[in-house]
């Protein structure tokens, strides 16, 4: 079922170049969501995910820490406790060219921990102790998710179809989810295709769309691939971004280079209450689950930097929101505060 939400925004203003999500809507009326505090503060630049196990412990996916100052700093896996000490990391010394660059984590209910290898063209399964236990070809893999039945779905940034989803032997068993028809050049529309990849504790998977005019979120069914849901954002408010970027997806007809606007930058889902939470830059959205627009915020650092994610993880009582280079900061779920000019 197709559900177009209006939501209630300030003015927009049209930007003749490039999207500035700052500029958008007069700051020091904005409600304003405001970050508690830094957590993991050895995580920064070149941070990609972030989830957390049964048992308290986060996985984050960024660059470990070197051993030595002269020796480069290579992908991992870095496992943190509750209070947010480093207990270990994975792989503990990766062999050569065993993690090029990774994009995407996730974890199963056995513990054993799925990367997204995008510039290794490959998947790497881990054990819970760090062994590891699979590995594989995957074409340009951008986003994972852990299904049940030992079974994994990914995106690709070359695939004609959204998602496709793997058994542990490395079997593709289906694909689905068609491509946005955004560009008649085959390449590009795949670009424009790229999104983020989210599940929920019922096991649907969520696909946001990083560069469709539109901001668009689907939920499918991993067992079959049927579309359960599609939230599409096309109240007036937003047309301004809409036209701009698909007024910049249009110069390529010409022959000319083009720079997509990103229009959803992360996905959050709360995995009991199939909530939602959408940014748009550092415009931050919330959705129940029937798709109502609760509220909407602009979230900023406890230093009052603009904060725009790449990756929510969405927890009890709070939200973590990680961005390369600034890296994971903790807010709360809402907050109706606003920004008065200084």
């Amino acid at each position: 079922m197709k559900r177009c939400a209006a939501i209630l925004l300030p003015a927009l203003a049209i930007l003749s170049v490039a999207i500035s999500y700052a500029s958008l809507v007069r700051a020091q009326q904005d409600p304003t969501l405001d970050a508690r505090r830094r957590r993991f503060p050895d995580v920064g630049a070149g941070f990609r995910a972030i989830r957390r196990d049964p048992d308290g412990s986060y996985y984050v996916l960024a660059p470990s820490t070197p051993s030595r100052p002269s020796k480069p700093s290579a992908p991992a896996v870095l496992i943190f406790d509750s209070q947010g000490r480093k207990l270990r990391q994975i792989p503990a010394r990766p062999g050569p060219g065993e993690i090029v660059f990774p994009n995407s984590l996730d974890l199963d209910a056995s513990g054993r921990i799925y990367i997204a290898d995008l510039g290794g063209n490959a998947v790497n399964v881990y054990t819970a102790d760090g062994a590891l236990f699979a590995h594989f070809r995957v074409p340009a893999p951008t986003q994972i998710i852990a299904l049940p039945h030992d079974q994994f779905a990914v995106c690709s940034s070359n695939a004609d179809h959204l998602i496709a989803v793997y058994d542990l032997h490395g079997m593709l068993l289906r694909e689905f989810g068609e491509l946005a028809d955004l560009s008649d050049d085959a390449d590009l529309n795949h670009r424009l295709n790229l999104g983020h990849l989210a599940s929920d504790k019922a096991g649907n998977l969520y696909f946001a769309f990083r560069y469709l005019p539109e901001p668009t979120v689907r939920k499918y069914d991993p067992s079959s691939g049927h579309l359960l849901d599609e939230l599409s954002l096309m109240s007036l408010d937003l047309q301004p971004i809409a036209q701009s970027a698909r007024q910049e997806i249009a110069r390529s007809a010409s022959g000319k280079a083009i720079s997509p606007h990103e229009i959803i930058s992360a996905l959050g889902v709360d995995p009991e209450t199939q909530e939602l939470w959408l940014a748009l830059g550092n415009l931050f959205l919330h959705f129940d689950n029937a798709d109502n627009n609760t509220a909407s915020n602009r979230a900023y650092t406890p230093g009052g930097a603009r904060m725009v994610p790449n990756f929510i993880l969405v927890e009890k009582d709070d939200l973590l929101l990680g961005n390369d280079p600034l890296g994971i900061y903790e807010f709360p779920r809402s907050s109706g505060k606003v920004r008065r000019p200084e």
